[in-house]
C-alpha cells in the first residue's frame, strides 16, 4: 500500500478518535487556543498533527463562574490550505510581509441556562456554539505582526465582528517561543443581541428585556509554543478580555473581566 494512503488512513482514524474524545469532554463552554499568532505557512511541504486542549475559562453570565472543558486540536498544512486548532483557512495571496486568508473560526459565546448555579438563567433560551467566516489579513512590520479580521456568524446570529491585534514572537530558545498579543474586537448589535440579549419571552423579575448594543472589547494574551521533542509540541495560552458596555449592560451578564487559561498537546507526524 502506498505510504501516502497509509498516512491518510492513519490521520483519518486519529481525527475520528479525537473528535469522539472531544465530544465526550465538551460539556461546558471551552476556550480554544487562538491560533492567529501561529505560523500557518507550510510552503511546499505537507505537515499534520493531532492533539487536544483543556481550558479553564471565566464566563460572563449571571450564576456562572469558571468552566472547564476540552477540545480536539488539529494541525494540517498543505500548500495554501491549513487547519490549526479548530481554525480552517485558505491563503489567497501572500508576499514576504503580507498575507490575505479566507478563514473559518469557532466561537463559544453560547449560553446554557443549566450552567447557572442557582437557576439565575431559568427562562433564557439556550444558544449554540457557532462558526464565523470571513477575511483575515496579517502584516509583518518591524518585528510586529498585525492581524485584521472581518468575520460573520454563518450559523447562529448573522452578526459580525471585526478584530485587530498586534503580536510579537520572542524566540526564547530554538524550541520555545512566547508571543504576547494585544487587540480589540468590535461586535455588532445583532451578534450581542443573540448571545447576550434578553427577549420579551425571557423577561423575569429583576431581568428586563435587553435588545443588545454593539460592543468594543479589549484583550491581551500570552501564547507559548514548546517543541519538547521532534513530534511532541506543548501549547499554552493565558488571555484577559475586558468586555464592552454593549455586553456588560445586559441583565444576564455580571462579569466583564474575563480570564481564560488553555493548555494543549499536539503530536506532529
Amino acid at each position: 500500500m502506498p505510504m501516502s494512503i497509509i498516512h491518510t488512513t492513519k490521520m483519518a482514524s486519529l481525527i475520528g478518535a479525537t473528535l469522539l474524545l472531544g465530544s465526550t469532554f465538551v460539556c461546558a463552554a471551552p476556550a480554544p487556543i487562538v491560533t492567529s499568532t501561529l505560523d500557518k505557512d507550510a510552503g511546499s511541504t505537507t505537515d499534520y498533527g493531532i492533539g487536544f486542549t483543556s481550558s479553564f475559562a471565566q464566563r460572563p453570565f449571571v450564576g456562572v463562574d469558571v468552566e472547564e472543558a476540552s477540545l480536539p486540536y488539529f494541525s494540517l498544512r498543505f500548500k495554501d490550505f491549513y487547519i490549526e486548532g479548530l481554525d480552517i483557512g485558505y491563503r489567497l495571496w501572500k508576499n514576504n510581509k503580507w498575507n490575505i486568508d479566507l478563514l473559518a473560526t469557532p466561537r463559544f459565546y453560547e449560553i446554557d441556562p443549566n450552567s447557572a448555579k442557582n437557576n439565575e438563567l431559568d427562562g433564557i433560551d439556550k444558544t449554540e456554539r457557532t462558526y464565523f467566516a470571513g477575511v483575515s489579513t496579517q502584516l509583518a512590520a518591524k518585528h510586529i505582526t498585525y492581524t485584521f479580521q472581518i468575520l460573520t456568524d454563518v450559523i447562529e446570529s448573522d452578526g459580525s465582528e471585526a478584530l485587530a491585534t498586534a503580536s510579537k514572537a520572542f524566540k526564547i530558545s530554538p524550541s520555545f517561543i512566547l508571543t504576547p498579543t494585544v487587540g480589540i474586537t468590535y461586535q455588532d448589535s445583532k451578534l450581542v443581541d443573540h448571545f447576550y440579549g434578553v427577549q420579551d419571552h425571557e423577561v423575569a423579575a429583576g431581568r428586563p428585556a435587553y435588545g443588545g448594543e454593539d460592543s468594543l472589547n479589549v484583550h491581551a494574551s500570552l501564547t507559548a509554543v514548546w517543541d519538547t521533542t521532534k513530534h511532541i509540541q506543548l501549547l499554552g495560552q493565558l488571555k484577559y478580555e475586558a468586555l464592552g458596555d454593549g455586553i456588560g449592560d445586559s441583565p444576564i451578564v455580571d462579569d466583564t473581566d474575563i480570564v481564560t487559561l488553555a493548555l494543549g498537546l499536539v503530536y506532529r507526524f
